[in-house]
């Protein structure tokens, strides 16, 4: 697989790819940042990613954004190879940042700058040349300047959002529990009950 870098300055000018970005499909975008860390500020952030794993507020901040698929923060410190012996050693710790979410990245980083500032600061603050949010338009050409295009991007079912994903576990979930009423339940039971049933997950339907 290959890996295209996109400039912030082709991001902001507006250039017009010659075929379809590796970083979307359907309303699906990927985000990948792969940024150094300064050396003395390693431990800190290892300590904090160890600690977030135990504690819920910490989870909480970046689950509250019900647009995310899939967010995660890695620590490398050298390229794998097939052959161990050829694995690469990194003259800095990176850190690399993986994300899928629905619609253009731009409003995931408004989100990211103005309602989780201190938790992007701590992460993303070890780094070099981090704008420290907010304001979004400093971490967005930051962010835009060390994104990576990828070679490829799949998703099973591209046009299916997080919310819209929920909602059908949601509407799945009251259909089974109908159907298992319906045995116990006369003609009038049965049909109250399904009357229910759409009129709460009609927005869902």
């Amino acid at each position: 697989m290959t890996t295209q870098v996109e400039t912030g300055v082709e991001r902001f000018a507006g250039a017009t790819p010659t075929k379809p970005p590796g970083n979307t499909i359907g309303r699906m975008t990927g985000l990948t940042l792969f940024t150094p860390i300064r050396r003395q500020w390693l431990g800190v952030l290892k300590s904090g990613f160890w600690l977030g794993k135990f504690v819920p507020l910490a989870q909480k901040h970046i689950l509250q954004f019900d647009f995310i698929h899939f967010v995660r923060w890695t620590i490398v410190r050298e390229l794998p190879h097939s052959d161990p012996a050829k694995r690469t050693r990194l003259n800095y710790p990176y850190l690399f940042f993986e994300s899928n979410f629905d619609g253009p990245w731009q409003h995931y980083i408004d989100a990211f700058a103005y309602i989780i500032p201190k938790d992007i600061r701590f992460v993303w603050g070890r780094g070099v040349q981090f704008p420290h949010p907010p304001p979004a338009e400093p971490l967005k050409a930051w962010i835009a300047r060390n994104s990576m295009e990828g070679g490829h991007y799949y998703c099973a079912y591209p046009q299916a959002s997080t919310r819209m994903v929920k909602g059908a576990l949601a509407v799945g979930e009251a259909f089974e529990r109908l159907v298992a009423d319906a045995g116990r339940q006369g003609p009038e039971e049965f049909k109250a009950a399904y009357e229910r049933f759409l009129a709460d997950h009609q927005a869902r339907l």
